[in-house]
């Protein structure tokens, strides 16, 4: 690779992060990690790339690495409840650690077949993986989304979006979502 100049059209630290996003989606962890390493050398106050870099050890099963990661995360940003909750699967017991890996098996699953337009498919994936793990809002918003934009169910859209609004009551997307689907 060729080294990146700075100007003021690259972002440099944003290019990396990107950049190791873009791998850890590929399921290419390690690659995804070095690039969040190096977006953390340029730039090491931004909460949401210690974050990244913990769930990424996480899902790597590298333990202490992303403890330390999370609590950099919490150091910057201590507001973020989802950070603690981020802490407690990674500080936690093997049963929980291993319900979380499970969770986030069966949510790649999900997407994927969101890819191929197998939205019952898909619900069915998200309903398990809320199984294993289901102190976030996010899947509950994932399946309100489907029902709402693809199966045209604004009904199961709405009951879904509510549970998401339980789960992180702050969280404005989701309170926009639960708004857009009621106006219907």
């Amino acid at each position: 690779m060729s080294e990146l100049k700075d100007s003021q059209l690259v972002d440099r630290e944003m290019l990396f992060f990107n950049l190791g996003g873009a791998l850890i989606g590929q399921d290419k962890l390690p690659e995804g990690e070095k690039y969040l390493h190096r977006a953390i050398e340029i730039e090491s106050e931004h909460d949401y790339i210690w974050a990244t870099l913990a769930e990424v050890n996480l899902l790597q099963r590298k333990w202490d690495e992303a403890e330390k990661a999370i609590n950099k995360a919490i150091e910057i940003e201590p507001e973020k409840d989802f950070y603690e909750l981020k802490k407690e699967v990674i500080c936690g017991s093997d049963e929980l650690k291993e319900n979380y890996l499970k969770h986030f098996e069966l949510l790649k699953e999900a997407i994927e077949e969101q890819k191929n337009e197998n939205w019952q498919k898909s619900i069915e994936l998200l309903k398990e993986s809320s199984e294993y793990y289901s102190k976030t809002g996010y899947i509950y918003n994932q399946i309100g989304a489907i029902y709402n934009n693809n199966l045209g169910n604004s009904d199961l859209a709405a009951q879904f979006f509510k549970k998401a609004i339980e789960k992180e009551p702050d969280n404005e997307i989701f309170q926009r979502n639960l708004k857009q689907v009621l106006k219907k």
